[in-house]
């Protein structure tokens, strides 16, 4: 799956085409990030939860899953519920491609399929390493805000330290540290920039401009 600072620059870029700011800025990244912070993969968490529960099946029919629960509150563009939402659709788009792609690959002929889960996940580690991001959550008020916030998603259950321990994650960057002098097996930096660039433009045209007009 893609890396947090891989969803937060996402993020970042699709707040920016909606002139976020301020606590709705954060609500939005911490959404970016929320179906990840359950699972107690990355960060300690109070409450662990199954992956699939967290991305509502964890397939290609996750964001669709999400949308189909929560169309009123997307569609209000409630900033919370519309980053999760772009979290899903991230990890959908972003391993629709690569499963596609490699199958047509002489990398992955052979290969099953754990095989090259290994080698998508080592090429967005790799590619998580190019950006660097916060929240920006300063204060434990601040951390008691965005965790009721967050609870209002079916499927998430957080406390202020979890949120607080993501943004210490974050800010060490121990995310990916180990892996800036690794190398790309399958894709290329030119070809993953490509990539979120194409994910973007795709998910603005299917909830921010289409589910609007």
């Amino acid at each position: 799956m893609p890396g947090w600072n891989i969803h937060l620059e996402a993020g970042e870029r699709v707040a920016k085409k909606l002139k976020l700011s301020g606590a709705k800025r954060k609500k939005f990244l911490l959404g970016c990030l929320l179906p990840d912070i359950n699972n107690g993969y990355i960060n300690k968490v109070k409450v662990e939860k199954p992956h699939e529960k967290t991305h509502y099946a964890f397939d290609q029919k996750s964001s669709l899953n999400f949308y189909a629960e929560n169309k009123d509150k997307i569609d209000a563009r409630d900033p919370l519920f519309l980053g999760c939402l772009l979290h899903l659709y991230t990890d959908g788009y972003f391993n629709y491609d690569f499963y596609r792609t490699i199958k047509h690959s002489p990398i992955g002929e052979g290969l099953e399929r754990e095989a090259k889960r290994k080698i998508k996940h080592h090429d967005f580690w790799i590619y998580d390493t190019n950006f660097n991001h916060r929240l920006g959550v300063t204060n434990r008020a601040e951390a008691k805000n965005l965790s009721v916030a967050a609870n209002a998603v079916s499927a998430i259950e957080i406390v202020p330290e979890d949120i607080e321990d993501v943004e210490r994650i974050l800010t060490n960057q121990s995310l990916s540290s180990s892996a800036k002098n690794q190398e790309y097996i399958f894709y290329t930096k030119d070809r993953l920039d490509q990539l979120l660039d194409d994910m973007i433009e795709s998910f603005s045209h299917d909830y921010l401009e289409e589910k609007h007009a």
